[in-house]
Order: structure tokens, then C-alpha cells, then sequence
């Protein structure tokens, strides 16, 4: 199975410290994400890291360039990934993924009774809630997830989320600049 995966870094393995990518509702956290298409995968090899350098317009009372921080832009990788066809835990819609990932997640109590992740509250436990569906879905013989038909960045694409580090091999990187050319 072909699948994409876009980065603003470039690695050649994936693992938990290379691999970051920002996602809604906290899900980031749950396994590595990939796009069934590689426009999808766009989105994500777009975004900005934090840089410390000298400043060119801030000084000290003495003259020296004060260090600052700031955003700097930065356009990434396209990953084309192969992964040997795994067993997935198949979702037809998203709402039914996260209703499903509801189960494991504390929110900030609101007004309403049950908050579930459409009330857009706090969640307190990311992390626990995010291994805690993994493991539940391992244990039911499932490497990873697919999420049919998501909407994402006004395209629709399948969703695909493997567990383990070991799955995903790097078929190809594609800097971006050069997919817009």
C-alpha cells in the first residue's frame, strides 16, 4: 500500500522524535498519520519553526544585536511511504473515529453533562487518551487505522494511522517546491 505523508522535517526513519505533525482534536499523538493522496499530504509540509538568532533591528544600550525568537516559515517534505499491507481497524466516517476515541478522554467540564470532542472543550488527558484507543485496538489484532472519506484541507482522502515505527518504509522525499513546479 502506497500512502503520503508531508513534514516541515526532513528524516529518513520514522520514529516518535522525528515525526511531528499537527493535527485537530489531538489525535497527533495516537500513531503516524498518513494521506491516501498526495495533494492531502501538502498541508502538512507547510508550517513554521521557532528560530533563535540575532536581531538586525533590536539592540542593547551598548550597540549588540539583542537575541530574539521568532516564527520563521518553513516548507518541507512530501513522503511517498510503503506499508505492507496491515491490519486496520476501518472507520467509515470520522465522527464515528473520534466518537470511538471519546471513550478514553477527560474534557474540562462544561455546562454540558458529557462533553465529547464536537463541544470543542479542554481535553485533559491527551496522551492517556490517545494510547490507551492504541492499545485497545492492538489488542484486538489491529496495526494501525483507516478513516474512509475524511475531508481534510478541502480534499477528500482516506486517513491512515500505523502504530508501529517498524511499519512505514520511505519509498521516495519530495521537498515541495519541487511537487509546485
Amino acid at each position: 500500500m502506497i500512502v503520503y505523508h508531508g513534514s516541515i522535517k526532513k528524516f529518513e526513519h520514522f520514529n516518535k522524535e522525528a515525526v511531528v505533525q499537527k493535527w485537530s482534536n489531538d489525535i497527533d499523538t495516537i500513531g503516524f498519520w498518513f494521506t491516501s493522496d498526495i495533494h492531502s499530504a501538502k498541508p502538512f509540509a507547510i508550517g513554521t519553526e521557532t528560530v533563535i538568532e540575532k536581531s538586525e533591528t533590536e539592540f542593547w544600550d551598548d550597540g549588540e544585536p539583542k537575541i530574539v525568537q521568532i516564527e520563521k516559515p518553513v516548507r518541507g517534505f512530501i513522503y511517498r511511504v510503503f506499508i505492507d499491507e496491515p491490519t486496520l481497524k476501518e472507520y467509515e466516517s470520522y465522527d464515528l473515529f473520534m466518537s470511538e476515541r471519546d471513550i478514553y478522554c477527560d474534557y474540562l467540564e462544561t455546562k454540558k453533562r458529557n462533553p465529547s470532542w464536537k463541544d470543542q472543550v479542554i481535553l485533559l488527558n491527551k496522551e492517556e487518551a490517545n494510547a490507551n484507543l492504541r492499545k485497545n485496538l492492538i489488542k484486538q489484532g489491529y496495526e494501525g487505522l483507516v478513516i474512509r472519506n475524511t475531508t481534510l484541507h478541502d480534499k477528500i482522502t482516506d486517513l491512515y494511522c500505523i502504530f508501529s515505527e517498524n511499519a512505514p518504509y520511505i519509498a521516495d522525499v519530495m521537498p515541495i517546491d519541487e511537487l509546485e513546479q
